[in-house]
């Protein structure tokens, strides 16, 4: 598995201040997801308009999201407080990258088992990198599979049928770090978990974007 990890991506006074935004009561929305928010947002980009279905040795888990970017298009008034977080992204690499989606996610703990996940997936069917950036310190790793999903594999209905019956194989876990910044091939299969009862909340930021180079190789 090919990826790149870089910590103390901000400066500590502009973290500070997207956590206290984020975590209090400071007018940013936060909206509930009751089914999983491995899979929902406000607009449903998982797979074209394939509904979720039961995916193996998983728990499906409520939370909160707020999507700032969705395909390319602004869907949300608070995304130029987290523009200096995208250019920061951006600065990592040698060569420009496309977000076309930008989402937070905020978890708490709701009776999931400890080592558990929730539902392996990938963001979108097409070929672009994701990252993550952890917004707070917390439990709650994030697990990636040996399974990919290669778009060379069928289509996208046939895809979304081995997602969701196939056995998934843990390869690593990245361990949720305030200011840590994970960025991986948007087709390996991962999935998030929820925080464990004695942390309040897990906040991440998931970015998809596209580059017409081979980032990992750069």
């Amino acid at each position: 598995m090919k990826f790149i990890q870089k910590e103390n991506l901000l400066t500590p006074s502009y973290l500070k201040r997207l956590e206290k935004l984020t975590s209090g009561m400071n007018g940013f929305p936060w909206y509930f997801i009751s089914e999983d928010i491995s899979y929902s947002t406000n607009k449903d980009i998982k797979f074209g308009n394939i509904e979720l279905l039961d995916i193996p040795d998983a728990q499906k888990s409520i939370g909160f999201v707020h999507v700032l970017l969705d395909q390319g298009g602004v869907e949300s008034p608070w995304l130029p407080t987290f523009a200096p977080l995208m250019d920061s992204i951006a600065d990592t690499f040698p060569h420009p990258i496309e977000f076309f989606r930008v989402r937070l996610a905020l978890t708490v703990h709701d009776g999931q088992e400890e080592g558990g996940h929730n539902g392996p997936h990938t963001d979108h069917e097409s070929d672009h990198y994701a990252a993550l950036f952890y917004i707070n310190s917390t439990s709650g790793n994030t697990t990636f599979f040996e399974e990919y999903d290669d778009p060379i594999k069928g289509d996208v209905e046939e895809r979304w049928w081995r997602a969701t019956t196939q056995e998934y194989h843990p390869i690593k876990r990245v361990e949720p770090v305030a200011n840590r910044l994970f960025v991986f091939d948007g087709h390996q299969f991962h999935a998030s978990a929820n925080p464990n009862p004695q942390d309040k909340y897990r906040i991440v930021c998931n970015f998809n974007f596209r580059c017409e180079h081979d980032l990992f190789n750069s």
